[in-house]
């Protein structure tokens, strides 16, 4: 109701409109994009070291070098970092994580020490 009443509400609803339709077809598509805010923030500590680890198959040495973090930071970070490698490891597949001599099973194994972790506190 005070968006029809008043100019500048209605500009700045008429201004995301626009900017929606243009996000939303910009790429020539009609497909709309969902984009989640705060998905990309402020990186951990060690977190710069762990993503070129992985990024250069080093997918063991990455998990290996997390454990020996495990002290070196808060238990909150610790465990944001080991989540975020985790995640990060799960999203490729059994034949990539094999060539950086990790797998899936390695993994899961990594989460359930996590838990382990979590209980000793």
């Amino acid at each position: 109701m005070a968006e029809e009443s008043d100019f500048i509400l209605r500009q700045i609803h008429s201004l995301a409109e626009g900017f929606g339709y243009l996000l939303a077809h910009a790429k020539d598509s009609t497909n709309t994009e969902i984009v989640f805010p705060g998905t990309v923030g402020p990186t951990l500590p060690h977190q710069a070291e762990l993503r070129q680890l992985i990024h250069d198959q080093h997918y063991q040495q990455a998990a290996t070098r997390l454990l020996k973090l495990r002290y070196a930071m808060t238990e909150d970070q610790f465990f944001q970092l080991a989540l975020w490698v985790y995640q990060t490891l799960n999203h490729y597949d059994e034949a990539t994580l094999q060539a950086g001599h990790y797998s899936k099973a390695s993994i899961v194994a990594g989460l359930k020490q996590l838990e382990q972790f979590k209980n000793e506190r």
